[in-house]
């Protein structure tokens, strides 16, 4: 069983890699990438759950890889048309719509976005 668990240990440390390198940022697509990837294990556990019934075992696959590649077409076609939505998240858009939209480029920072501001934080509010 030790050759087993060794096999399974450095699988499952390849795929965690390969997530973390397959980043693309807060937004759509960086939620994605962990969305499939568990899907693809819910899929493969269900359809092996469901092995004493093969035509509903294959049936019920193919329904989640359709739904599975839907929603990866969807994302990406979301990204094409709207590029900067897609790659940062609610705070990072706000912090680039405000620093877009400022006359008095003096008031323009560095700093990390504040997660969590109120509506007080907001100019003018």
């Amino acid at each position: 069983m030790g050759w087993w668990d060794d096999k399974l240990q450095e699988a499952i440390g390849t795929i965690a890699r390969g997530m973390s390198g397959a980043r693309m940022g807060p937004g759509v697509l960086g939620t994605i990438v962990p969305i499939v990837t568990v899907g693809f294990v819910a899929l493969a556990v269900l359809g092996y759950a469901m092995a004493s019934n093969p035509v509903a075992s294959v049936l019920v696959v193919i329904c989640g890889l359709g739904f599975l590649v839907y929603a990866v077409e969807r994302s990406f076609r979301y990204a094409e048309k709207n590029p900067i939505p897609s790659l940062l998240s609610g705070t990072e858009i706000f912090q680039l719509m405000q620093d877009q939209a400022a006359k008095d480029k003096t008031i323009i920072h560095d700093a990390a976005p504040i997660e969590g501001a109120g509506i007080k934080m907001i100019d003018g509010a």
